[in-house]
């Protein structure tokens, strides 16, 4: 008999369990479904990697971010302004890294959407559940002195906050690499901008990342993420998982895997990322420089002090975990001097009001920053090849071993 009360209490506890103010499962479901429903957009035509990704060919202004109230009444900047256009060509770099057994990386989809269509990765319901759960977010908005803070570190440049500079643009070519990160933690290598006060920071960072939570699998990931604090919240996210981005690219899609990666001491991968405000339409765009390749923007009106400019800029290794034990940065190693053994940013570049082109950030204009298992270092301008680079990296793991 105390069997029998015990299961039926058992039973109780577990259905009541599987309710939450009065929703039960099945309602939680429809939840989901209807969240689902509310993203998801028409497709003109839907693409299947061989990653196992889904791409759905979405006209360009049914794009999930014009579903933003700042953005509702938006016109859509099919391509940056002539203005800008002719920055990017002054500004034109080589693509070819001598003393590097190197190749440029190719990102996209082979044969991309229509004309007139723009391609969103599609969400599934685990992809959805992920980023709805309490994820690591894309709120990294504080190079601060140690580099350490809120499960983040980092290790690599930053432009000098006393400088008293705006700047209207960042951009690198990034050694690509798929250091090891478990779920809950992040390996990337990132530029960013910043503008405003604290309490009132927006930032727009892009890069390579490998983000198990996220994407739901370990490869080496081209990802954007915006944010923009106000009064004691944050609003912003990872690529498209919100309204804010609008994508204008029908080859290059955010999250899309990278086809290669480095690998320590034989082949580096590598591609040219920049992030520029229009000097025409304000609007902050994402370029990938090896194929002349515009991805989309950043609206102004998603942004306060941001709008005007960028008062900071970074480029870095960044990693964040849960855990005291943190993941492997870049290569995995800090060498320096060795260029084949660890990852590094080259053709670091900085765009200012009125200049006719980007250009390197000047020696006394930016500070090495590292933090508990990761270096930075080898920063200097070389050569009109090269430009300014650096190296960063670390193998990452528990306080005690990193001491």
């Amino acid at each position: 008999m105390k069997v029998t009360i015990l299961g039926i209490v058992t039973i109780f506890l577990v259905v009541r369990g599987n309710a939450v103010e009065g929703r039960d499962l099945s309602d939680e479901d429809s939840i989901l479904e209807t969240q689902l429903k509310n993203i998801s957009k028409p497709a003109i035509k839907t693409i299947q990697t061989e990653y196992g990704d889904t791409y759905d060919c979405v006209h360009v202004y049914e794009q999930p971010s014009l579903d933003h109230p700042l953005l509702k009444h938006h016109v859509v900047q099919m391509r940056p302004s002539a203005a800008l256009e002719k920055t990017l060509k002054a500004s034109k770099m080589t693509t070819s890294l001598y003393s590097v057994n190197y190749n440029p990386v190719k990102i996209g989809l082979e044969d991309g959407c229509p004309i007139g269509t723009v391609p969103i990765r599609r969400t599934t319901k685990e992809d959805h559940i992920r980023t709805e759960s309490d994820s690591p977010k894309p709120f990294f908005n504080d190079p601060a002195l140690d580099a350490t803070g809120d499960g983040y570190q980092y290790a690599g440049i930053v432009t000098r906050a006393d400088s008293g500079k705006v700047y209207h643009g960042a951009g690198a070519r990034l050694d690509i690499y798929n250091p090891r990160a478990e779920n809950e933690q992040i390996s990337a290598a990132v530029i960013m901008v910043l503008a405003g006060p604290q309490g009132k920071k927006g930032g727009i960072r892009t890069g390579w990342m490998v983000n198990p939570h996220l994407y739901g699998d370990s490869r080496t990931r081209f990802f954007t993420s915006w944010t923009q604090e106000n009064n004691g919240k944050t609003e912003g996210c990872y690529d498209l998982t919100c309204p804010g981005f609008i994508q204008t690219s029908t080859l290059v899609p955010l999250g899309a895997p990278f086809s290669n990666v480095s690998q320590r001491g034989g082949v580096q991968y590598d591609a040219s990322m920049l992030i520029s405000k229009d000097p025409e339409s304000g609007n902050w765009w994402l370029m990938i420089l090896d194929d002349d390749k515009p991805i989309g923007y950043w609206p102004k009106t998603l942004f306060d002090s941001l709008s005007r400019g960028a008062n900071a800029a970074l480029w870095a290794g960044l990693v964040y975990s849960r855990s005291s034990d943190s993941p492997p940065m870049g290569s995995g190693v800090y060498q320096g001097g060795s260029f084949v053994h660890t990852c590094y940013m080259a053709q670091v570049v900085v765009g200012k009001p009125g200049d006719a082109k980007f250009s390197p950030p000047d020696a006394d204009e930016v500070l090495v920053q590292q933090s508990r298992c990761y270096k930075a270092g080898d920063n200097s301008y070389v050569d009109e090849n090269w430009l300014y680079r650096f190296l960063f990296g670390g193998p990452g793991g528990s306080q005690q071993s990193c001491k």
